[in-house]
């Protein structure tokens, strides 16, 4: 008895030793690099995910969606205080396509983004950014970068 007893924990512990063995594995793989740029103006990039090589990472950036609700699109959030040096990253999560233009030119728009395409920029003269969609004009947010 003691001996199947011994030989049930032995295998009990292989199977502990296989899965915190694999939980590592693929939390080393979500890692990834996370480093960025912070150059002194604005910065943007523009990505498809079907296309990998031309995403660059955030580095804790901050996130802005572009939804739709009943119809209607929005940036969410539409307005957002950030400190100088963060990326911003907007995604197209709607299947029409929309843009991210500044009102005053004080950065380099998007162009068109189709669903699941991502935009980035990187403030770091401090100020507020007011932007909008050219495709859908009533879509309007500001991004306020503090020191």
């Amino acid at each position: 008895m003691g001996l199947h007893l011994f030989s049930s924990y032995r295998h009990l512990l292989s199977i502990a030793a296989f899965v915190i063995l694999a939980g590592g594995v693929l939390l080393l793989a979500a890692c990834g690099d996370t480093t960025s740029t912070n150059p002194s103006t604005p910065t943007a990039t523009t990505s498809n995910a079907s296309t990998p090589t031309a995403t660059t990472s955030t580095g804790g950036g901050n996130q802005v969606s572009i939804v739709e609700n009943n119809g209607v699109y929005s940036f969410s959030p539409a307005t957002l205080t950030i400190t100088k040096g963060t990326t911003v990253t907007w995604t197209n999560t709607t299947d029409a396509p929309h843009t991210v233009t500044s009102d005053n030119s004080a950065f380099t728009g998007s162009g068109n983004l189709s669903e699941s395409q991502t935009f980035q920029m990187t403030f770091t003269p401090v100020g507020s950014y007011t932007d909008h969609c050219s495709i859908h004009s009533y879509m309007k947010a500001t991004i306020t970068v503090t020191g």
